[in-house]
């Protein structure tokens, strides 16, 4: 799922009925099943490590709130700017319940670069591994994935692969993939 891989149907469904099956509640949105138990054990832990409360900015988004993020970004930064930050709808890892944009209570930098220097910014990147959780878009990586650094934007890939990447040394889902670069539709 980058710009060069669209979402097949089955990863976004947009029917209501269907997102009952594979979606489950967290504080303040919803992840997918798989993604959900950990998204809660790595909020407690963040908390219980003293680097802060973890807040949920966006979860899972419908292909047609995609599509409005999408325009709303385009139309404020351009074409080239506004889709370093939004995917295409279609191409969002949001519509599959395993992305999530996450601030920290009383920390500020919602959803800027500085997050990065923030305490809860700085134990997730350290941390978020444990619980399958990367940091999708990487510092200095936008070359490769066509996004911008965003150390907010968490993508779940289970304990087991976060961890290889971690010990690979990996930092970019594509690479860990053995995918080519996707900086660009």
């Amino acid at each position: 799922m980058n710009k060069q891989t669209p979402l097949t149907i089955i990863d976004w469904l947009d029917n209501p009925a269907d997102r009952a099956t594979w979606l489950r509640n967290i504080p303040g949105g919803r992840m997918h099943k798989a993604a959900a138990p950990n998204f809660i054990k790595l909020a407690k832990a963040m908390k219980a490590a003293g680097a802060g409360t973890l807040l949920v900015n966006s979860s899972f988004r419908a292909y047609s709130t995609q599509v409005f993020i999408h325009r709303n970004q385009v139309a404020r930064l351009g074409l080239v700017a506004g889709e370093a930050l939004a995917a295409r709808p279609g191409y969002s890892e949001h519509q599959t319940g395993l992305a999530v944009d996450v601030s920290a209570a009383g920390q500020g930098c919602v959803i800027q670069i500085c997050f990065a220097n923030t305490k809860a910014g700085k134990w997730l990147a350290a941390n978020a591994w444990q619980y399958g959780f990367i940091i999708r878009y990487p510092k200095g990586q936008t070359d490769y994935t066509g996004y911008q650094f965003e150390p907010w934007h968490l993508r779940y890939v289970g304990v087991q692969i976060a961890a290889e990447m971690k010990n690979l040394r990996v930092a970019v889902y594509e690479r860990y993939l053995r995918l080519p670069a996707a900086p660009t539709y």
